[in-house]
């Protein structure tokens, strides 16, 4: 049974005082975990956004531009909390597997160094589970409803499939032996039923164009700087969603008017430097 803490005394209480103000309190205590999330704050480009089909929107994050405040991101928050959640279920199937044969199947949210790159040096990242048994990488994404119908029926972007199997690429830097990647796509709205579970053998030329592509937009970034973001290709995906997204801009440098952006000159097919540290 869980011990109280005792009444407060009454000095310090203030029971029939205004709800509105306690609720308003409740989502700010909420919005400030969320903005101080780890997840949250992170800046270095990872094995999540290696795969980015917008160029641009990587180049943004490379050249450090501070991200438009959208207000606090609750479906990602959600999300996190599946995580959690399925990072203690599994932990608590290796103890149960510990304790009748001796053995930890699952590697549960474990960092891993995917590779490098020679302007920006090693891209690392934590990947949500691997099977010791079968040597099956697993990553989790708690979707909505319009999102798992897509994933059904044309499979994952080329970033989470990038993000997978450069995972993969992750484990086998460390000597464990890799067969397939799995996204496991779970329903944010709706029952276990209608997960979604894509898989393909890993292969590890995926890993290594993620990260030759990574380091053409890094060199390019670091020779141009801000000059490079008008000539680095965009992406449809949800330009509206994106932090560095500027409606109607017309300089790059100040945001990105979104993938239809008007282009004042038409410049040659840009070459990206390639020198990927494989």
């Amino acid at each position: 049974m869980t011990t109280l803490p005792p009444p407060l005394p009454k000095e310090l209480t203030q029971t029939g005082g205004s709800t509105d103000v306690t609720i308003d309190e409740l989502f700010d205590v909420i919005t400030k975990r969320i903005a101080n999330h780890p997840r949250s704050l992170q800046k270095a480009i990872g094995p999540s956004e290696v795969g980015q089909a917008c160029a641009r929107r990587l180049a943004y994050q490379l050249l450090g531009h501070e991200e438009r405040q959208s207000g606090p991101n609750w479906k990602a928050t959600v999300g996190t909390a599946v995580h959690a959640w399925l990072e203690r279920t599994f932990g608590d199937d290796n103890r149960r597997m510990l304790r009748d044969a001796d053995m930890e199947r699952w590697l549960i949210e474990s960092r891993v160094t995917v590779g490098a790159t020679k302007t920006l040096g090693k891209v690392s990242g934590s990947c949500d589970l691997f099977d010791r048994v079968t040597g099956l990488v697993v990553d989790w994404k708690c979707i909505g409803p319009s999102q798992l119908r897509h994933y059904k029926s044309a499979g994952p972007s080329e970033q989470y499939r990038t993000q997978a199997h450069l995972y993969g690429r992750g484990w086998k830097l460390l000597g464990y032996d890799v067969s397939e990647v799995c996204i496991c796509f779970l329903p944010r709205n709706g029952e276990l039923r209608d997960a979604y579970a894509w898989h393909e053998p890993w292969d590890e030329q995926i890993a290594l164009r993620g990260l030759e592509r990574l380091e053409g937009i890094a060199a390019t970034c670091n020779m141009l700087g801000d000059t490079a973001l008008a000539m680095l290709p965009t992406a449809d995906v949800w330009c509206i969603n994106c932090p560095f997204y500027k409606a109607g801009s017309t300089d790059p440098a100040q945001g990105c008017p979104g993938h239809d952006m008007p282009k004042a000159a038409d410049p040659a097919p840009l070459n990206f430097i390639s020198s990927t540290n494989k």
